[in-house]
């Protein structure tokens, strides 16, 4: 499109779930207490899709599932929203899911037929794709009223932000195709760091007998899948493995897509984890060993005073240690641990609270992780068919033997040396999670954003720091992940890709926002 925009009041660069329900609770805020002005927003985005960003729109597919249950994943008032749509366009929404998915796809409609049927959503891992359809619509009839009732204008820009400079009151924004942009307010929602690329500097490699997807959702999954499935129809070779790298969320997807696929799971012979830890998310209770456990070195700080972030940090790994000596996973432990190290967090200082929120919480998460039943049964059947191993270090590099075969080389968190894989590869997905801000691959706008002290990095160096209203700078907002290591309604915050999170930093924004515009208006 061919036009160009000389000023806007709001502009959301970025348009994933932290922009909508941001834009959502903005427009509700708009009918309740109107202002006097007819606000023009502009939505940037690099990508075609907007309002779903990458976990809930067409780049991850259909038919991938949440990974958690509907109840822990959405909290109320939007739960019950969102089931009350649910109701009304399960039919569709299960019928893309029927055609996209493959046999564990058709398992899991099986498996909860009479649910489905009943409309007994809560307790299910649904398809992500479910929550993205959604909000799309949510959105953009929600956008709509407010245009059609001259609250706002909407501009749609299809381009990436490459530069931002501050200019008095206002910020000018310069695209990759060298338009420029004038705002009032900016919103920096880019969602989460991108995936730091473990081998060469590309989102795709393919050599002969070697695939290695740096990217698995560039251009989206679906096209990755179908270059992976025409990759495996060429092979003859006797034998093929894949490695997937990292055993996080996109980890456990991944395996569980790629098992899904019959055309894919049938071909590969072996499926290796590669993590540090080597531990896959947990997903079965343990009902008697949950009774049972204590996090005691938890519990014994409850009457001390005076605490640091480092002694609560220590007395949490001491109690996750203890769970490990004894077999019991992070299903049974995490409400229980998580509960005693936040009565704790209470305790602590403005400036103790920010070392934890920057230093201890995502790695503590990393040993909580939990997942879907459906995701372990995955790693269950391949064991079961001595197709699955895990292994605990650090992927390093390729290795190419004269044989034209491919091994992996990782640093082995035991014995903290290099090894070789005693297997041979085939397959890489590179499924680790973000760079940082420290990274030499930081995207450009970040970049230039941190090099001109627009936006600073606090020390968990995956978020900026921001006042209570979420700026970096006056009138540049954060909003979503890149809020990691700060401090809201004193209350440590280190994961903002959860919905929960979103949701109430989102709200925190617009009423900042809405405030604002609301002391500048004209008068009547």
């Amino acid at each position: 499109m061919d036009f160009e925009i000389n000023h806007t009041d709001i502009t959301f660069i970025g348009s994933g779930i932290s922009s909508s329900f941001s834009i959502l609770h903005f427009l509700d805020l708009l009918e309740k207490k109107p202002i006097n002005k007819k606000i023009s927003l502009t939505i940037i985005d690099r990508y075609p899709e907007f309002y779903t960003g990458i976990p809930y729109g067409v780049r991850s597919g259909y038919s991938v599932l949440l990974i958690t249950s509907l109840k822990n994943f959405l909290p109320e008032p939007e739960l019950s929203k969102f089931i009350e749509w649910l109701n009304l366009n399960k039919e569709w929404l299960l019928d893309e899911f029927r055609t996209e998915g493959g046999q564990l796809s058709l398992e899991w409609l099986a498996t909860h037929k009479e649910r489905l049927k009943n409309n007994e959503w809560e307790d299910l891992f649904i398809p992500r794709r479910f929550f993205g359809s959604y909000i799309d619509q949510k959105v953009k009839s929600t956008l709509e009223k407010a245009i059609n009732e001259n609250r706002v204008t909407v501009d749609y820009i299809n381009s990436e932000v490459t530069d931002i400079e501050k200019n008095n009151d206002f910020y000018t924004l310069s695209l990759c195709d060298h338009k420029k942009i004038s705002s009032e307010k900016v919103i920096l929602s880019v969602g989460s760091l991108p995936t730091l690329k473990l081998w060469k500097n590309e989102d795709l490699i393919q050599e002969d007998n070697l695939m290695f997807i740096n990217n698995p959702y560039k251009p989206n999954l679906g096209e990755v899948l179908g270059q992976l499935e025409l990759f495996l129809k060429g092979k003859n070779a006797k034998e093929v493995n894949a490695l997937i790298v990292g055993a996080n969320a996109s980890g456990l997807e991944m395996l569980y897509k790629l098992n899904d696929l019959d055309a894919i799971g049938s071909k590969i012979d072996k499926f290796t984890m590669l993590s540090t830890q080597g531990l896959s998310p947990d997903s079965i209770i343990d009902e008697e060993g949950k009774k049972k456990y204590t996090p005691k070195n938890l519990l014994a700080l409850k009457d001390k005073e005076d605490l640091t972030a480092s002694q609560i940090a220590e007395a949490t790994y001491k109690d996750l240690d203890v769970a490990d000596d004894v077999k019991l996973g992070a299903a049974s432990t995490v409400d229980i641990i998580s509960s005693a190290f936040g009565a704790l967090l209470k305790k602590l200082n403005r400036e103790e609270l920010k070392k934890f929120a920057c230093l201890y919480g995502n790695d503590i998460g990393r040993r909580q992780r939990c997942a879907g039943y459906h995701y372990s049964k995955t790693i269950d059947a391949l064991k079961e068919e001595n197709r699955f191993e895990h292994i605990a270090g650090r992927f390093v590099d390729i290795k190419k033997e004269s044989d034209q075969a491919h091994f992996f080389e990782y640093l082995d968190t035991a014995s903290k040396t290099n090894k070789i894989s005693k297997d041979t590869v085939d397959v890489v997905f590179n499924c680790i999670g973000g760079t940082n801000l420290k990274a030499s691959d930081v995207p450009e706008l970040l970049k230039n954003l941190i090099q001109k002290e627009l936006c600073v990095p606090n020390e968990s160096n995956i978020g900026f720091d921001v006042n209570e209203s979420l700026e970096s700078s006056k009138n540049l907002h954060v909003m979503g992940p890149l809020l990691a290591g700060n401090i809201f309604d004193g209350k440590a915050v280190w994961h903002v890709e959860h919905c929960g999170r979103i949701i109430w930093l989102s709200s925190v924004l617009s009423e900042n926002i809405h405030q604002y515009f609301k002391l500048l208006e004209p008068k009547k």
